[in-house]
């Protein structure tokens, strides 16, 4: 017994769908540029560059920004935790690792940009009924060499940045954060390899099509 084929989305729902998308990519790309323009302000400041430093694991107690009570009368109670990052402020930067902080930031807001470029592209051809065509395939080659390249290029120059900052406050960070990045450098590894195999397959499909066509 053969399986079912699945059912052929309407026009109407594609376009739905489509629209939907491109309306969330807009409100995703001004939040992205957000982000950025906010991480700049909170990291260069008029003495220098502020940066959160992993220290010794310490016991401490700090006032809270605002009581969660709903009365504004009651005063704002003192938590107690454990210190694991001290923000400091880094006034004498050298100019190369001010240039590579500059990079990383701005690599990283602009491989967002770009994928979410690529998925609104995917949306647009796909409103149009082009799913398999060589301008998806160049779109899907797009997102994952936007990936890759903004990727590594901000994940090298944040690494360069920190080494100047640790390098001017004359301390070693500890391992865990070189860990935390490797990490992060593995997940979107993987996605830019799952994405390089979904192109391989896309390319199979139009090839298939095109040939099918062709026995028409």
């Amino acid at each position: 017994m053969s399986t079912p084929l699945p059912k052929e989305p309407s026009p109407r729902k594609v376009r739905a769908d489509a629209i939907a998308i491109l309306a969330m990519g807009a409100v995703a790309s001004v939040s992205v540029i957000y982000l950025t323009v906010r991480q700049y302000l909170s990291t260069f400041v008029p003495d220098g560059v502020i940066w959160n430093l992993p220290v010794e694991l310490q016991e401490t107690s700090a006032t809270g920004l605002m009581s969660f009570s709903t009365d504004s009368t009651q005063p704002t109670p003192t938590v107690q935790g454990t210190l694991s990052h001290l923000q400091v402020l880094v006034p004498d930067l050298n100019t190369v690792s001010m240039i590579c902080l500059v990079i990383a930031i701005g690599a990283a807001g602009l491989t967002a940009l770009a994928g979410i470029a690529c998925v609104v592209r995917f949306a647009w051809l796909f409103q149009q009924g082009r799913f398999f065509t060589m301008s998806t395939s160049r779109t899907m080659r797009a997102f994952t060499w936007s990936l890759l390249g903004g990727g590594l290029l901000a994940f090298a120059c944040w690494n360069l940045a920190a080494n100047g900052v640790e390098a001017a406050l004359d301390v070693r960070a500890s391992t865990s954060g070189g860990t935390e990045w490797w990490a992060w450098y593995w997940i979107l590894l993987f996605a830019v390899t799952a994405s390089g195999l979904i192109d391989v397959a896309l390319r199979r499909a139009i090839r298939l099509q095109h040939e099918t066509e062709g026995l028409v």
